[in-house]
């Protein structure tokens, strides 16, 4: 019977995939938010790449619509390689023989993934959803270094509000109780992190 693989290990040059996601979270994100930025102005690369198949200049750092978008793709594509591991991880510890089981019930890759991956690593990606989303709520630096916060404070998400009013505009006061907001969302997602991965692991 010819041997089922993990999905992770069907892919080609998986080696090189790996090193190239993970790259951004080896570099400081200071470093990956500079580059973005650049890769992003209105006569950088992205926008050349554009324009050479008819699409008008984007505003994606400058304009209202886009900025926010920008900056979600910005830290993702940092944090991405990071989150990587934690998922490889997970999807290696699954035993192949699970898979080949599968296989002899006539399951599909497809139906595998279903019924085999998804389940199996359910505590893995609750963990890197809530731990994602809580580190996007202390998301700083890009937003420093690309927008400071603008055009029009639409970048200028709760944890630059927290530096802004306390360094920038000497406003201690709005500035801790913008932080204990934060602070008791965290809890609440953490919360919640907790219960999920107890029912996962119930189930």
């Amino acid at each position: 019977m010819r041997r089922i693989q993990r999905p992770v290990q069907n892919l080609p040059a998986t080696g090189v995939w790996r090193t190239f996601v993970f790259l951004p979270a080896a570099v400081p994100m200071t470093g990956s938010a500079v580059v973005c930025g650049i890769a992003l102005r209105p006569d950088g690369p992205v926008n050349a790449a554009l324009a050479s198949v008819g699409i008008h200049q984007q505003p994606f750092l400058t304009g209202q619509g886009q900025v926010v978008g920008s900056i979600i793709l910005i830290a993702s594509w940092i944090g991405v390689g990071y989150w990587m591991i934690f998922l490889i991880a997970g999807l290696n510890d699954i035993p192949a023989v699970y898979y080949e089981a599968a296989a002899i019930d006539g399951a599909g890759p497809l139906r595998r993934f279903w019924s085999v991956t998804l389940p199996l690593r359910r505590r893995p990606l609750l963990f890197v959803l809530v731990a994602d989303t809580v580190s996007n709520f202390v998301l700083f630096a890009p937003v420093q270094i690309l927008t400071g916060g603008g055009p029009q404070g639409k970048s200028s998400f709760l944890m630059y509000e927290i530096f802004h009013n306390s360094f920038e505009l000497s406003d201690p006061h709005t500035a801790a109780v913008e932080l204990l907001v934060l602070f008791a969302l965290m809890i609440v997602i953490v919360a919640v992190q907790f219960r999920l991965l107890r029912s996962a692991e119930e189930s």
